[in-house]
């Protein structure tokens, strides 16, 4: 009779449904280690065992991870291209420097949150520009990283570009990378434990190789991101929970565990829910369905749900007591993504507010939002979160039943957080998404990966299961020739030719750091990538208002005049690609139509003040516009 899977059992994933008696057997790896083997037929019993093919095994996926890594990081590795991974860059490089968590890159809104809260305690509104920048966008911990990563390394290496910008990365980036792949092999592990736990070794070996092999994880890497480490947060956070469960399921109906013991897991749910939030503020939505397993599934559910939720809060609180301080409002201006993309502010309007705006968007508005973005994340993103086949086996091993409690809790945790993550990316998607798309970190579904693979996975060996193979190793090779197909992504970019290290024509980190080396340290420039400039450049850099010129206020000399001398404009490709109906609009005071004039007809406004260009600096789409001919 064909067996059938088994979903109960903690330590096997199959059996047969009536099990016959279990003959108690010594582990081989008992007999194997009483001695070192001696003479060559021990030698070669030794290397038929478990314990040494499992070593050969581990070394062969190091060689081969070895190998793709070198692959990845010669061919295909990118400089940044992440607004928000340069931004936390530079502002990890500001902490290691001593100047605390201040930017340089500056929004207009984040100016109008520090004057506005100064008005509310009653202090001077002088000279807020003119000061160190604190950072309002984002959570401490990935920039802390960072710093703490720079402070291991080299001086020269913060700040240092390579001779040859065209062959190889800047050295900083170098290092992000490293560090990223580091947790990206952590969580590679990490998958693997906690799928030979719940299932067993194959599923978890399976699902930890289709995380390796999937080429999204590997641009995460690159690009800076701390999406790596939110995924080791993750597993973490399903290997706490499952445990937790554990403890109640080893005892009788009704026998209430000893609190200690819950309590202590619970508090390490407080913990991981906490780092996860100062890293990512999205990351906190997970408490929501950690919350309800707890008190869903527990016997001590109470104790344990307020322990977690305690430690969470404890662990949060005084960062967003920071942030109310510094501007009166408890995210910063990370909490801005909400309205962004709605009519009212179309695209990073909201972001580039030097006033208070006058209206709001209405429910209506968010709810258009909310529905266009949803209906995208449904058609696009959840058929292929992280670009990988493995989410098609999850989606139909829906419908798989498993006799062990735990599993299917996890499976409507999946579900649940799945369902929670796109609603809060619908809601507070923003242009960053459309600038980069899929890698960004208002991806949030990525991070549930591991609980994905580590189901689909399952579904998948119960099917083969059943598949008369004749060998081990045709099985072994099947299941080779799977990891091969989930790969393919990863494994097809690492043919040749070499992708081009620069992100063209947007992002030059030497074209950057030769316009700022016209300036002072002290010097302001503004442009419409100050994410690049703050990064690349070192300086410190305004988002372009939203007009040259505006009545109510929101423009250039409302910045210029008011608040600090703008030394340098420095309008990159991104302005200049934006499309032709705006770029040539009726309104000359729109920045796109500005740059036209400034190229094409060799015309400025009247009384603007930067009026020396720099010779040859449009030829390759940037305009660059100075107080005077700092150059020469």
């Amino acid at each position: 009779m064909r067996r059938q899977p088994d979903r109960g059992s903690p330590q096997a994933r199959h059996q047969p449904p009536h099990p016959p008696p279990q003959v108690a057997r010594v582990p081989p790896r008992r007999i194997l280690m009483k001695q070192p083997p001696r003479g060559l037929q021990d030698l070669i019993h030794s290397l038929e065992s478990g314990v040494v093919r499992r070593l050969i095994r581990c070394f062969l996926v190091g060689l081969l991870g070895v190998g793709v890594l070198a692959l990845y990081l010669l061919t295909e590795a990118r400089n940044f291209s992440n607004p928000e991974a340069m931004e936390m860059a530079q502002v990890g490089r500001n902490l290691a420097a001593g100047r605390g968590f201040t930017t340089h890159f500056i929004r207009p809104v984040s100016l109008q949150y520090l004057k506005q809260r100064a008005v509310d305690r009653g202090l001077s509104q002088d000279r807020l520009l003119k000061r160190a920048h604190p950072d309002l966008q984002n959570p401490p911990l990935f920039p802390a990283m960072i710093a703490g990563l720079f402070k291991v390394l080299p001086a020269g290496w913060m700040n240092g570009l390579p001779a040859r910008v065209e062959r190889s990365r800047p050295p900083a980036e170098i290092a992000i990378t490293f560090m990223n792949l580091g947790w990206f092999a952590l969580g590679t592990w990490l998958i693997f434990r906690l799928g030979a736990r719940l299932f067993d070794g194959s599923v978890g070996g399976l699902a930890a190789a289709a995380y390796a092999g999937t080429e999204a994880f590997w641009r995460f890497s690159s690009n800076g991101l701390p999406t790596p480490f939110l995924i080791v947060l993750v597993v973490l956070l399903i290997e706490l929970l499952t445990r937790l469960d554990d403890i109640g399921a080893e005892l009788a109906p009704g026998v209430v565990p000893p609190l200690a013991p819950p309590l202590k897991l619970a508090a390490l749910l407080g913990v991981v829910l906490g780092v996860g939030f100062l890293t990512e503020y999205a990351f906190g939505w997970l408490a929501i369905p950690t919350v309800v397993w707890l008190l869903v599934t527990h016997v001590r559910r109470w104790s344990t749900s307020a322990a977690c939720l305690a430690v969470f809060l404890l662990l949060a609180t005084p960062w967003l007591a920071r942030n109310y301080q510094l501007s009166g409002h408890v995210f910063g201006t990370a909490g801005i993504a909400l309205v962004e993309g709605t009519a009212k502010f179309p695209e990073a309007t909201a972001e580039r507010y030097i006033h208070a705006p006058k209206e709001m968007p209405d429910v209506t508005e968010l709810r258009v939002k909310l529905s266009v973005n949803l209906a995208e994340i449904l058609r696009n993103s959840i058929p292929r979160i992280a670009g990988s086949w493995m989410t098609c086996l999850f989606i139909a091993g829906l419908v798989l039943p498993f006799r062990r409690s735990g599993l299917r809790r996890l499976r409507w945790f999946t579900v649940g957080s799945l369902a929670l993550f796109a609603v809060v990316q619908a809601f507070c998607r923003t242009q960053g998404s459309h600038l980069v798309p899929d890698v960004n970190p208002e991806n949030h579904l990525v991070l549930l990966t591991p609980a994905i693979f580590l189901l689909g996975s399952a579904l998948f060996f119960s099917l083969i299961d059943g598949t008369e193979f004749g060998h081990d190793l045709f099985r072994s090779l099947f299941v080779g020739g799977a990891w091969i197909a989930f790969s393919l992504p990863l494994l097809t970019c690492l043919l040749p030719p070499r992708t081009y290290p620069l992100i063209e024509p947007t992002y030059r980190p030497d074209i950057i750091r030769d316009i700022t080396g016209y300036t002072q340290p002290g010097e302001l420039l503004m442009s419409d990538i100050p994410w690049a400039v703050a990064w690349y450049g070192d300086r410190d850099c305004i988002w372009l208002p939203l007009q040259l010129q505006d009545p109510g206020g929101e423009d250039f000399y409302a910045i210029n005049d008011s608040e600090r001398d703008v030394a340098m404009l420095y309008l990159s490709p991104l302005t200049t690609e934006q499309p032709l109906r705006r770029a040539l609009a009726t309104d000359e005071f729109v920045w796109g139509r500005f740059y036209m004039d400034a190229l094409v007809r060799r015309n400025l406004p009247t009384g603007f003040p930067l009026k020396y260009g720099y010779p040859g600096s449009a030829s390759n789409g940037h305009l660059l516009l100075a107080d005077r001919p700092r150059w020469e």
